[in-house]
């Protein structure tokens, strides 16, 4: 119990969630699910297993997990849902709490391509929310970087000393900034120090605090 079972993910699994919902290629199933291309690249070159997806689509859909994980198992449950209106609007969709303590959700963005893109909705407790995230939700952003959450406050547009999330050129990039004192911001990377360019770089907001994968 102390070890993680091998689950499938990236292509195989996406191949299996295209031959259940009996659609064309990724494009499709990507509208079904509100997932992107670019995610789709991800979990391919991680073999990342969308866990919060599949148990989504098994409460939906009756699927059984076993087969959605691994390929086996009963398959005599599979059966297609009522229409792929509903369901991408149910797949989407964060259920009311039903737990005894209260809880959130969390949207997380990846770096796609240069591009802040969804990536997935988390429900998390309320108490964790409020630890990580700073007073103001609406004025945080929860970035996926590797197997990190970034938590970043875009009201920190300004940057001194930390971890930012900034963009050149509309391309977003995460990066360690420092105020030095000639009065210059310097961009931190691999033991060198680059100036920046304040009309070319844009800070988009400090990363406060991140949440690790133990």
């Amino acid at each position: 119990m102390n070890k993680p079972f091998d689950y499938d993910g990236g292509k195989p699994l996406i191949e299996r969630l295209i031959h259940l919902f009996e659609v064309r290629n990724r494009i499709e199933l990507g509208e079904l699910l509100g997932v992107t291309a670019g995610t789709f690249s991800t979990w391919t070159t991680r073999e990342t297993t969308p866990y919060e997806l599949l148990i989504r689509i098994h409460l939906l859909t009756g699927w059984p997990m076993e087969y959605l994980c691994f390929g086996t198992g009963d398959l005599t449950q599979l059966k297609k849902p009522t229409t792929d209106a509903d369901f991408s609007e149910q797949i989407n969709k964060v259920a009311e709490p039903t737990l005894s303590y209260s809880r959130g959700v969390l949207q997380i963005y990846t770096i796609d391509n240069g591009h802040l893109a969804p990536y997935e909705k988390i429900e998390a407790t309320s108490n964790l929310i409020n630890h990580f995230q700073p007073k103001g939700h609406k004025d945080c952003v929860v970035v996926k970087q590797h197997e990190n959450l970034l938590f970043v406050d875009t009201t920190q547009n300004q940057a001194n000393q930390g971890q930012y999330l900034f963009k050149v050129n509309e391309a977003h990039q995460i990066g360690e900034f420092k105020l030095l004192p000639d009065g210059n911001i310097y961009l931190l990377e691999d033991g060198e120090r680059y100036p920046v360019d304040p009309s070319v770089t844009k800070i988009v907001g400090k990363v406060v605090s991140v949440l690790q994968k133990s």
